[in-house]
C-alpha cells in the first residue's frame, strides 16, 4: 500500500516554542500497572536527557512515514525500548543518529494550510500529507487544562462518535478504533509507549498517525465491534464446515487458532502477498469476524482481564515465535510482520491500565481479530510444541546438527572456580536473557530490541506456567484440543528470544548483523514489487 504522491511543494512544519515542547515531553514516569513492562537501570541522568532531546527533535523534525510505501518512522520505539532496557546516553545517541536520521521524512505543513478542527475532523483522515495538521489538532487536546490519558483514549479511539456515526459526517467514517491496528499494529505501539511513559507528546504524535492510517485493512474491526451485518451470506461462508460451533459459542483463543488451523476455506500454508491481502479481506472477512466473536473475551473484573491478556500473549508467542520454526536443522524465519503481533500486545496491559472496562474488551476483542488475520496472510503456521520445546534450553549444548548453536559466539569468560555454577554449562552465560538483552541494546536493528523486550516481560509474567497447564481451560470448551499444547510451557518465551537473536546476529559476541528484518530490504522488495504490479496494468 502507498501512500499519497508527494505534496508539489513542501514546506516544513513550524517548530514548536520550547515551553510546549517541555509541557509534550516532560519526563518520564513509572509504568502505570505491574503488568505493564519494567525497566532496567540506566547509567544516571544523562540517559534521560539524552532520550528527552531525541523525542523532541523527532516530533519536530520528522513525518510519520518515511517512504511512499507507508514505512514507519521507528525512532521512537527504537530509543524507548532501549532506554527500558538500560541503554547509556551515547547508546541512545548513536541509535538515534547512526540509525534513523539518514532516511527519515521532513515534517511538512499540510495542504493549503488546513487546520483539522472537531467540526472537520473526519474530512482528512487515511491522507499522510495532513499529519501536522492531526498533530496540531491533538496537540490542543493534549495540553488542555485537566486532560489525561484516560479520557482521551476513551474518546478518540473507543468512542461510538469516532467509530462510526449514524448519520454519517463528513467524508469518511472516523474508524479510529480500526485506524489504531492498522499497517502493522503500529499506532497502538505509539500510543503504548506515551501511555507507558507518561509521555503526552507520544500520545499526541500516536493519535495523529492513528488518523493517517487507512481504515482498510482491518476493517472486520468495525463490523465486529460497531455495526451489524448489512451484506448477504457469501459462496465461501455456506461452505462452513459442520464441525464449526453453533453460533452464541464462546471459546478460548487457543482453541480458536486450532479450528482455525483445520479451516479448509484459507489458504493451507501459503504466504500471502501485499496485494491480496486487501481482497482475502473482502473474500474472508466475515470468516474473520466469526472467528472474532467465538472468543470468549468477557471483561467485568480485574481477573477476567489478566486472563484475557494472559490468552493474547500466549497465542501471539506461538503466532510468531513457533510459528517461525521449521525445525533444528532448518533457518529460523523470525517472521517479521508476526512479529509486530508481540510487540504490540506488549502494551496490552499498559493501555488498559487506562480504560473502562467495556473499553478493554474492545481492544483485546480488536487486537486478537488483527493478529489472527495476519496471522493467516503469513502462511498459517502450525504449533509443534512438542518438538519445539523437546530441544534443550540455552545455555545447555544442542545437537551439532543444529542450525544455531545453545551457546554464545566466541570465547566466553571464565568465572573463578568459588563462582556458583563454575564447572556447569552454565558458567560465563548463568542466565541467558541477560545476554540476550545485552545484545539487543546495541543490535543495529529497531526491531530487535522491542521483540526481546516484550518475551522478557512475557517470561516475568509467565515463565512459571509448566507444559499442560492450559489443558484444563481449553478442555472446557466442548471442541477437540490440539495436543501440542500440552507441551506449552514458561520455556517458549526464551526458546524464542534465544532463536531470534542468533538469527539476528550476535553482535555483542563479534557477528555481524544478518540482515534480516532490515528496512532497505523490505524497501527493496516494495519497490519490485510496485513495478511489476504497474507492468500488469495493477498501478
Amino acid at each position: 500500500m502507498t501512500t499519497s504522491a508527494p505534496p508539489t511543494v513542501v514546506i516544513p512544519a513550524t517548530p514548536s516554542s520550547r515551553e510546549i515542547l517541555v509541557r509534550l515531553f516532560p519526563g518520564v514516569k513509572p509504568p502505570p500497572s505491574l503488568l505493564a513492562p519494567g525497566r532496567v537501570p540506566n547509567c544516571g541522568p544523562e540517559a534521560t536527557a539524552a532520550l528527552l532531546k531525541a523525542l523532541r527533535d523527532n516530533h519536530e523534525r520528522s513525518h510519520v512515514f518515511f517512504n511512499e510505501f507507508s514505512f514507519h518512522n521507528h525512532s521512537v520505539h527504537h530509543l524507548l525500548a532501549i532506554y527500558a532496557l538500560g541503554a547509556p546516553a551515547h547508546v541512545i545517541n548513536a541509535a538515534y543518529e547512526d540509525t534513523h536520521l539518514d532516511h527519515l521524512r521532513v515534517a511538512f505543513v499540510a495542504p493549503n494550510k488546513v487546520t483539522i478542527t472537531d467540526d472537520t475532523f473526519t474530512d482528512y483522515l487515511g491522507n499522510d500529507h495532513y499529519y501536522n495538521a492531526y498533530l496540531d489538532y491533538f496537540h490542543r487536546v493534549v495540553l488542555q487544562p485537566g486532560a489525561n490519558i484516560s479520557d482521551i483514549l476513551e474518546k478518540y479511539i473507543f468512542s461510538s462518535h469516532y467509530n462510526v456515526r449514524t448519520p454519517k459526517q463528513g467524508t469518511e467514517q472516523p474508524e479510529m478504533l480500526n485506524r489504531f491496528l492498522e499497517i502493522l499494529i503500529h499506532p497502538i505501539i505509539h500510543v503504548g509507549y506515551g501511555a507507558e511513559f507518561g509521555i503526552m507528546g507520544l500520545i499526541a504524535e500516536g493519535l495523529a498517525w492513528t488518523s493517517v492510517h487507512p481504515a482498510g485493512a482491518t476493517t472486520p474491526i468495525t463490523r465486529l465491534l460497531f455495526t451489524q451485518r448489512t451484506s448477504p451470506i457469501s459462496e465461501l461462508e455456506k461452505q462452513e464446515p459442520e464441525w464449526m460451533p453453533k453460533a452464541g459459542s464462546r471459546l478460548r483463543a487457543l482453541n480458536i487458532l486450532t479450528l482455525m488451523l483445520r479451516d479448509p476455506r484459507f489458504f493451507g500454508n501459503r504466504t500471502l502477498d501485499k496485494h491480496e491481502f486487501a481482497a482475502m479481506l473482502e473474500s474472508h472477512g466475515e470468516i474473520f469476524v466469526k472467528y472474532g466473536e467465538l472468543w470468549d473475551c468477557q471483561i467485568e473484573t480485574q481477573e477476567d482481564l489478566e486472563a484475557r491478556m494472559e490468552e493474547l500473549i500466549w497465542a501471539a508467542t506461538l503466532m510468531y515465535g513457533v510459528g517461525s520454526w521449521d525445525g533444528n536443522e532448518a533457518e529460523y524465519r523470525a517472521d517479521f510482520f508476526t512479529a509486530h503481533i508481540v510487540t504490540s500486545v506488549l502494551f496490552i496491559p499498559t493501555i488498559c491500565a487506562y480504560l473502562s472496562h467495556e473499553s478493554q474488551r474492545k481492544l483485546l476483542r480488536a487486537h486478537f481479530l488483527t493478529s489472527i488475520t495476519w496471522w493467516v496472510v503469513r502462511g498459517r503456521p502450525s504449533f509443534a510444541l512438542k518438538d519445539f520445546t523437546s530441544r534443550p534450553l540455552p545455555p545447555v549444548p544442542n545437537a551439532p546438527s543444529s542450525k544455531y548453536s545453545n551457546t554464545l559466539p566466541g570465547t566466553l569468560p571464565t568465572p573463578a572456580t568459588c563462582a556458583l555454577s563454575s564447572t556447569t554449562p552454565y558458567a560465563g552465560n548463568t542466565n541467558p536473557w541477560y545476554a540476550i538483552l545485552a545484545d539487543a541494546l546495541v543490535h543495529p536493528n529497531e526491531h530487535l530490541c522491542k521483540v526481546q523486550r516484550a518475551l522478557a516481560h512475557f517470561n516475568l509474567l509467565y515463565g512459571h506456567r509448566e507444559a499442560g497447564f492450559v489443558l484444563e481451560s481449553l478442555s472446557k470448551d466442548g471442541v477437540d484440543v490440539n495436543p501440542e499444547y500440552g507441551y506449552l510451557d514458561g520455556s517458549v518465551f526464551l526458546r524464542t528470544a534465544w532463536l531470534t537473536a542468533a538469527a539476528l546476529g550476535w553482535v555483542t559476541h563479534g557477528e555481524e548483523n544478518t540482515g534480516a528484518w532490515n528496512y532497505q530490504e523490505f524497501q527493496k522488495a516494495a519497490l519490485e514489487e510496485l513495478e511489476l504490479m504497474k507492468g500488469q496494468g495493477r498501478a
